[in-house]
């Protein structure tokens, strides 16, 4: 306790010399100057005011061994006829002490935070620290590179949900409950109906329910596949693409491809097809790109075979259209689906694919993008 604390109200937290009393009138006046003791420790200027002296002034009126505690315990020396109206001073005194300390303690802690606030206040002239300019993965570069150049070619870019209906997953796109092609695409389901989807060609069914033919729509996105390994991850962004109109051949398919191969890479790249199923499409294809970290010779990334598998792609299937309320002897049309994680690592040489995925931020700025 400091010296103005002493001067102030530290005299007046000394307990009385004795608390006892034998007659009502003797208690009477034991608690008015109990109640004028109160007001006068209250009475300390505030800048006198500390936590430990506000602390002292509470236990001291309110605590277990204050004089009120001891006021109560002595009722029992009272006459019978005097100990009720006692108990109702007694009880007066406590209900004042506690209403008073509660607004005192109140005022005191909203004082003392405006007083904290008005030290922690900072100067907002002072400049702000120097932030390194981040920059942006390879992934979305190449995902922002993909859309821009097809929103230029007049398609949509659209969305679809990543949590989704078996139906859209799988009915609509031709692969019923008992198709054998369902244990190429084991995956993650949520409950019996509800799926994470395998692949962006859900988007294909929805658009076409949804909108109007023709249709040039993209759709880039995540899917969900139980694979890991130097060239496969659970969660990858796929980027799906379908074109319904008149006429529609695999001779549109191959010139959207080579356009595309070519936007991404920035140079024509030596591509191959091999025929192969997708329940979604006829003819189906697997669409490979030269491995652009050995050009042929072979290496880790590509397996030994000088190639890249870059996705599927084929004329939509006449079921399909079907299905989805597009009539096939009108329409045709061609999808491809691509993995963005799989350019982007062909495109800038990446060894292994995970390494786009272990946040190391040294590795991702190196791409300077």
């Amino acid at each position: 306790m400091n010296q103005e604390q002493s001067q102030g109200g530290g005299e007046l937290l000394k307990l009385p010399q004795s608390t006892q009393y034998q007659s009502h009138s003797e208690l009477e006046t034991l608690l008015t100057e109990e109640r004028a003791l109160l007001l006068k420790a209250l009475a300390v200027p505030e800048a006198a005011l500390t936590d430990s002296f506000v602390e002292d002034i509470r236990i001291r009126f309110n605590g277990k061994k204050s004089p009120l505690q001891d006021f109560l315990k002595s009722l029992r020396v009272l006459p019978p006829e005097d100990r009720k109206n006692a108990g109702g001073k007694i009880n007066e005194l406590k209900l004042f002490i506690e209403s008073t300390l509660t607004a005192f303690l109140g005022a005191y802690q909203t004082a003392k935070e405006e007083r904290d606030l008005q030290a922690e206040r900072e100067d907002l002239t002072l400049p702000l620290p120097t932030l390194e300019r981040g920059s942006r993965h390879p992934i979305a570069a190449v995902s922002n590179l993909l859309c821009e150049s097809f929103r230029r070619m007049g398609y949509s870019v659209i969305d679809g949900p990543e949590l989704e209906m078996e139906y859209y997953n799988f009915e609509l796109l031709n692969i019923p409950a008992e198709h054998s092609a369902r244990e190429m695409q084991d995956t993650f389901f949520l409950a019996s109906e509800w799926v994470l989807r395998t692949q962006t060609s859900n988007v294909q069914a929805h658009a076409m329910l949804e909108r109007k033919v023709p249709l040039k729509v993209v759709c880039p996105g995540y899917v969900y596949r139980p694979e890991h390994d130097v060239t496969h991850v659970p969660c990858f962004r796929q980027f799906e693409c379908l074109v319904i109109d008149k006429g529609i051949h695999l001779g549109h398919l191959r010139h959207t491809l080579d356009s595309f191969f070519q936007e991404v890479f920035g140079r024509p790249v030596k591509t191959r097809w091999r025929s192969s199923y997708f329940p979604f499409v006829e003819p189906g294809a697997e669409i490979d790109v030269q491995c652009q970290q050995c050009f042929g010779d072979g290496c880790r990334s590509c397996k030994g075979t000088g190639w890249l598998e870059m996705g599927g792609c084929g004329l939509v299937h006449r079921d399909v259209l079907r299905k989805c309320g597009v009539d096939p002897d009108v329409y045709s049309g061609f999808a491809f689906g691509m993995g963005i994680d799989r350019l982007a690592m062909n495109k800038f040489a990446v060894s292994d694919l995970r390494a786009l995925y272990e946040g190391d931020v040294p590795f991702l700025k190196d791409f300077g993008l």
